[in-house]
């Protein structure tokens, strides 16, 4: 009966894990997603692609399963925001929306396929009367129809749970073949895993070709260079972040004990120094209590401290409310070894306030992802750095 409680009150924690980070991801998009003020200002529309690509063999033991080329359908429903309001997020036009998509990884034995929905969001680096060139960046969740079981299944190592964790990067091409439509090309970079939420987790990265088209509901304008940001930088600005960061892993069952959520707490404070008004370079230290790594040592009854330390270094991208971080972390205080000593770290944050960020973030030791989860963070000396 008390571990009939346990799994399900564990049960009940990554539940909320997986809602918060959700909602998150909601709540970071929502200034795009949501319906413009002004209907004149914004450009709906609807688009169908497709999508053909392969599966990087990142480690040995997904290599036997990763010769197949994934086919994606996608259908997505969009919004082109040309107001000021809207172009301040970014500080350039945007597309942000929503996407369904069905992938078959063409091994239905072993890889099955997967169904997903995201929120993504696109800021135009080029436009002109005929054509729009835009970054997409976007997340959400899928479900699997396989996935790995020690006796059934043992050699899907990509996915352990069904309720996985999409993430991409798309760099496209929309050109206007007629007065509403318009014919869109992408190169595309995938990634699909759990977050660390189970092992095994070594995720699947797959990157693809997509060819589209794009139905506006109305005719777009042609976009011009109108808006500016107020930001008037004479000398570049330094800014701290004091971050705090949360996540959830579970600890597999073995040797008589049950399955157990964890959760990891940590602390991280980088300043940063601004070389141009939409890029910085960062350095800093992260304080990390991992309770995944509490319950391993009580398993295996051995004394040694959990906690670690790292130095870390790396960039931010500022792009008007959203900040898109990554940087390197090395180990310089870890008792219990890491599989790597170095480790790498990809934010998405957005300004709720002039000092207060929220964001989402993905921790990962090379190619196998360690821990998803979010993170809270107050700004220090901003004024004059970052544009409203």
């Amino acid at each position: 009966m008390q571990s009939v409680k346990k799994s399900i009150n564990y049960g009940i924690k990554g539940i909320l894990m997986h809602r918060i980070l959700a909602l998150l991801s909601f709540i970071i998009f929502l200034p795009s997603v949501i319906p413009a003020q002004n209907d004149s200002l914004s450009f709906s529309f609807t688009g169908l692609n497709i999508q053909y690509g392969y599966i990087i063999p990142h480690s040995i033991a997904i290599e036997a399963v990763s010769n197949t080329n994934p086919l994606v359908l996608g259908i997505t429903r969009s919004r082109l925001n040309t107001s000021y309001q809207g172009w301040k997020v970014f500080n350039t036009y945007s597309v942000s929306g929503f996407q369904a998509r069905y992938i078959n990884f063409q091994n239905p034995e072993i890889v099955g396929s997967a169904f997903d929905i995201s929120f993504f969001a696109e800021p135009l680096i080029s436009y002109g009367k005929n054509y729009l060139i835009s970054v997409k960046g976007g997340g959400g969740v899928s479900y699997h129809t396989k996935i790995y079981e020690p006796v059934d299944n043992p050699t899907n190592q990509f996915f352990s749970t069904r309720i996985n964790f999409p993430l991409y990067m798309n760099v496209s091409l929309r050109f206007k073949v007629a007065g509403k439509v318009y014919l869109n090309l992408s190169g595309c970079y995938n990634h699909i895993s759990n977050g660390g939420q189970k092992q095994p987790n070594y995720g699947m990265n797959f990157p693809t070709v997509s060819l589209g088209m794009e139905y506006f509901d109305r005719p777009i304008p042609q976009l011009k260079k109108e808006y500016s940001s107020h930001l008037k930088i004479v000398k570049p600005g330094v800014f701290m972040l004091i971050e705090t960061l949360s996540g959830y892993r579970v600890v597999e069952a073995s040797d008589g004990f049950p399955e157990k959520g964890t959760f990891a707490f940590g602390l991280h404070t980088r300043i940063a120094k601004q070389i141009t008004p939409s890029w910085s370079l960062n350095a800093g230290g992260e304080f990390i209590l991992d309770g995944f790594i509490k319950e391993t040592l009580r398993r295996d009854q051995e004394d040694i401290d959990y906690k670690r330390f790292a130095f870390t270094a790396g960039q931010d991208f500022l792009l008007g409310r959203v900040i898109f971080t990554q940087y390197l972390g090395f180990y310089v205080y870890s008792p219990y070894k890491a599989k790597n000593r170095v480790y790498q770290k990809y934010e998405i944050a957005y300004r709720i306030s002039d000092n207060l960020l929220v964001g989402v973030f993905l921790k990962a030791h090379t190619s196998d992802a360690e821990l998803l989860g979010i993170s809270m963070s107050y700004m220090l000396k901003r004024k004059h750095v970052l544009p409203r």
